[in-house]
């Protein structure tokens, strides 16, 4: 005789596993999954709560690094003017400002030839491409130094006429005038660095702010003295 189905059997037959539970069973389950659920949500919700704290990351206008750097830039600069002064006595500097036009190009004399002294009053030029050597003649003639070059068989000879008095008084003034120039881009420079400081004052402590202008002032001064150093050792050299 065959025994009667159960009434966990049967429900197991209609609606599948979830009848091998007895209700007391299924309603322990469900609470499980709503606590599941419940702590999953709670998480969610404190990783969104974190994400959305705002970062206060605000962007300093005021740059120790590059304000020393172009103060620098002054010093450098000046350095290079000051190599194109003549003093009546041959310098290969004397040629570094001179640029070739060759092809519709131009080019640097240092690169396309070796520049080398003489004698105290006279450079010689030696063109690494004798094609271009009319090139570089032409380039010195017209390069505004009052320079007039001569072509000797593969070199180039460039006289330097000696300094009188007054073009030794010229230079002097010249050096100082320069120098006054870079002085003037040095306080520029410093005044672009007070006003960033004045927009960091917003978001900086004041502490931070004066400790920071005592470095501006600090890097304005050896710039200056660097400048007048400058001055003083070319009028010497001028004037020897």
């Amino acid at each position: 005789m065959a025994s009667t189905p159960t009434l966990s059997r049967l429900l197991t037959r209609h609606v599948g596993i979830r009848a091998l539970y007895t209700p007391t069973e299924c309603a322990a389950t469900r609470h499980l999954q709503q606590r599941g659920y419940a702590k999953k949500s709670k998480k969610k919700g404190g990783a969104a709560a974190e994400s959305s704290e705002p970062v206060t990351d605000t962007a300093r206008a005021f740059d120790e690094k590059k304000l020393q750097e172009r103060m620098d830039s002054t010093i450098s600069s000046l350095k290079e003017n000051f190599k194109t002064l003549r003093v009546g006595r041959a310098n290969p500097a004397i040629l570094d400002s001179v640029r070739v036009r060759i092809d519709g190009s131009t080019f640097h004399l240092r690169d396309l030839a070796q520049v080398t002294i003489r004698d105290p009053q006279t450079l010689l030029v030696s063109v690494h491409d004798s094609e271009f050597r009319s090139a570089v003649d032409k380039s010195i003639r017209e390069s505004g130094l009052n320079l007039n070059p001569v072509v000797d068989n593969e070199m180039i000879r460039v006289p330097v006429p000696k300094a009188t008095k007054e073009t030794r008084d010229k230079m002097t003034k010249l050096v100082s005038q320069m120098s006054e120039q870079m002085k003037s881009k040095i306080r520029n420079i410093r005044q672009d660095g007070m006003k960033q400081l004045k927009q960091d004052s917003k978001v900086a402590s004041t502490d931070e702010i004066k400790k920071l202008e005592k470095v501006v002032q600090t890097l304005t001064d050896k710039h200056n003295k660097d400048v007048d150093e400058l001055i003083k050792a070319k009028i010497k050299e001028i004037q020897s």
